[in-house]
């Protein structure tokens, strides 16, 4: 069997100016991957990713630390939903990051507030509520198409990276398992920085093998993010 690695980014930069940024600890888990990946002796015969710069970022530290000089091809499927856009229908008030921001600073837990937001406004996505740039069903046939022709391109014993985020990876989990649309938020919310979720692929059908493993972080709990 061949196999397909799904690699969600390093931590981003998150409430700041540009998020699309690994924050310092993104760029370390990163690093940290690769050198876990190197000491397993894994090599990669096809590496793709979103055009994200999160997604650049993560390949380029992994891949030094593997010093896998092949080159990441774009493939914009494998880009994350704008989650600012989704945050902004939910509640037009919530716009920007400085609103968000001075929003959430009143709040006794900022985060757990912060997760109930993204999580109403994916679900307003998912059902359609608001008109979106990119449709909630979009989103998801762009991605499994995409997985569909990667897996076809691959010889047995062949082995594709795929650096991404945790929205593209959730919907192949949905696809997969054959579960529910309203599944995605559960899955999303706890895929962690850099972590491999992998897909075992045949002649006729990809398979779950490993979601969400993250043992090369194991060692230090501050290493273990998930935004």
């Amino acid at each position: 069997m061949a196999m397909i690695y799904l690699i969600r980014h390093g931590q981003a930069s998150f409430l700041q100016n540009d998020y699309d940024q690994l924050s310092e600890l993104g760029k370390k888990q990163s690093s940290i991957l690769g050198k876990s990946l190197s000491q397993r002796n894994q090599r990669a015969d096809l590496i793709l990713g979103g055009s994200l710069k999160r997604h650049k970022q993560t390949a380029s530290n992994c891949l030094k630390e593997l010093q896998h000089d092949q080159e990441m091809l774009v493939d914009t499927s494998w880009n994350e939903y704008d989650h600012m856009e989704l945050i902004s229908k939910y509640d037009p008030k919530l716009s920007s990051y400085e609103a968000i921001g001075s929003y959430l600073e009143m709040k006794a837990d900022p985060m757990k507030e912060l997760q109930q937001i993204l999580n109403a406004s994916l679900q307003d996505w998912i059902s359609a509520k608001h008109s979106y740039s990119q449709s909630w069903e979009a989103f998801k046939s762009d991605v499994n198409k995409s997985l569909v022709q990667i897996a076809e391109r691959l010889d047995k014993g062949q082995n594709a990276w795929i650096f991404t985020s945790g929205g593209p990876i959730s919907v192949v989990l949905i696809e997969l398992l054959d579960l529910k649309d309203q599944a995605f938020t559960h899955l999303q919310g706890r895929i962690v920085n850099s972590s491999i979720t992998k897909i075992l692929v045949s002649k006729e059908t990809c398979t779950l093998s490993t979601y969400n493993e993250y043992s090369h972080l194991d060692h230090d709990r501050k290493l273990i993010t998930y935004r």
